[in-house]
């Protein structure tokens, strides 16, 4: 399948360089979610872990994103922020009430302030992201509540909920989550967060 995706990316590319489009065309590529390919003993994304929501974003730009640049440090969303960065580049106004952030700043490695957390949902729980930690809760199952430290444990084999030392950074990302929630108009109660 990956080679298949290959070859349809490339038949893309080919017809924006035989049309002579190449070099004023911005070219992204995305992903609405990641495969667990037996990552955690899983095949299919219906737990949060790094593997199902960490996708692939790539924008390329000829003379206008410099090629080769990986941000690292920004927490970006693809499903926040692809349209008002499409909307930048395109020159014209975001419509109006849109979330998110336009990433044209990061990719052209200009210094911009940004967002300190993300959230991501699924089916049956929610994420809070921030640069160090990941905060998950689902509305069900035995360990129902999970933090991660994402720096000291890139694997998410260590869940840190009822250990005394991360009570604070616990009730930190819990609160945050419990904010974003109640922001929120989606139909979904912020009740079962903890």
């Amino acid at each position: 399948m990956t080679e298949q995706v290959d070859r349809e990316i490339g038949h893309v590319l080919d017809a924006l360089r035989e049309a002579g489009l190449e070099d004023e065309t911005l070219i992204v590529l995305t992903s609405d979610h990641g495969d667990m390919d037996s990552a955690h003993r899983l095949e299919h994304k219906s737990v949060l872990y790094e593997e199902a929501v960490h996708v692939p974003l790539v924008l390329s730009y000829r003379d206008a994103i410099p090629a080769g640049n990986v941000d690292r440090v920004h927490l970006v969303s693809n499903g926040l922020d692809l349209l008002p960065t499409l909307c930048d580049y395109a020159g014209i106004r975001r419509p109006e009430g849109l979330p998110g952030r336009s990433l044209r700043p990061l990719t052209a490695c200009q210094s911009a302030s940004w967002r300190d957390f993300v959230v991501v949902e699924s089916q049956s729980g929610r994420m809070l992201r921030t640069e160090r930690f990941k905060y998950c809760v689902y509305d069900s199952g035995q360990h129902r509540e999970q933090l991660i430290n994402c720096i000291e444990d890139p694997g998410e084999m260590r869940n840190l909920v009822g250990i005394e030392k991360e009570e604070p950074v616990l009730n930190e990302h819990r609160e945050r989550l419990r904010k974003w929630t109640s922001r929120r108009s989606d139909g979904i109660a912020s009740e079962y967060i903890l």
